[in-house]
C-alpha cells in the first residue's frame, strides 16, 4: 500500500512522462542506469549492481543491517545475521566497505534460494523491461527520477511479470540508483501555537 501511495504521489508531482511517450523515457539518461541495474540485479551480478547505486544508499543499508544485528534478541540470532554476510562477528561487519557489504548481503540472500547459473542464464536471456512512466522532481536541492517499469522473464518453468519502481538521484552529472528514496520518511508534525 505504501508503494502505491508513493507511486501516485510521484506521478502526480514534478515532471512526469507516461507510457504513451516511451521514446522520451528511453532517451532519459536515468533509463539506461535503470536497465543496467535491473539486468545486473536479476542476473545476481551484485558487484555490477552496486556500481549503479549511490554510495550513501549503500552506507545506509549497511548501517540499518548493523542496527538489526544489535537488536537481535538472542546470541544465536545475532550470529546467524552476522553469518548471512559471511562474517565471523559484528566487528567484521562494521569494518566492511559499503559495496562489499552490499555484495555479501545479496549473496547471502542468493544462497538461501539456491538459484543455479543455468536458471540465471534463462532469466537474463528472457528478461524484458517495459517502461511505463518516469517522474522527475527536486527535493531538498536534490534531483530525483523515479522510473516505473514492468519486468518479464522466464526461469524455464514459469513466466514471471512484476512492477518495479526504481528511484534514482543525480550526483553531479550522473544518475545513481538510490535505495534511500524507497525508505519511508517520518517527520514530527509541528503543533500549531495555542
Amino acid at each position: 500500500m505504501r508503494y502505491i501511495q508513493l507511486l501516485i504521489t510521484l506521478l502526480l508531482s514534478g515532471t512526469s512522462v507516461l507510457a504513451d511517450n516511451n521514446e522520451e523515457i528511453s532517451k532519459h539518461p536515468a533509463t539506461q542506469v535503470t536497465f543496467s541495474y535491473l539486468k545486473n540485479a536479476m542476473g545476481q551480478d551484485w558487484e555490477k549492481a552496486a556500481n549503479s547505486i549511490e554510495p550513501l544508499s549503500l552506507e545506509n543499508l549497511k548501517t540499518r543491517y548493523i542496527l538489526k544485528i544489535k537488536a537481535s534478541s538472542t546470541f544465536d540470532e545475532e550470529i546467524a545475521r552476522v553469518r548471512k554476510v559471511d562474517c565471523a562477528n559484528l566487528r567484521e561487519v562494521e569494518k566492511l566497505e559499503p559495496v562489499d557489504f552490499y555484495v555479501r548481503y545479496h549473496k547471502g540472500i542468493q544462497q538461501r534460494f539456491k538459484v543455479d547459473q543455468e536458471i540465471l542464464d534463462k532469466i537474463l536471456a528472457s528478461l524484458a523491461v517495459k517502461l511505463l512512466s518516469l517522474a522527475q522532481d527536486t527535493v531538498g536541492g536534490n534531483e530525483y527520477c523515479h522510473i516505473l517499469v514492468r519486468t518479464r522473464h522466464s526461469n524455464g518453468d514459469k513466466q514471471i511479470s512484476a512492477l518495479d519502481l526504481v528511484s534514482l538521484i543525480k550526483i553531479e552529472d550522473t544518475w545513481k540508483v538510490t535505495l534511500n528514496a524507497q525508505q519511508p520518511v517520518v517527520k514530527k508534525v509541528e503543533s500549531p501555537p495555542k
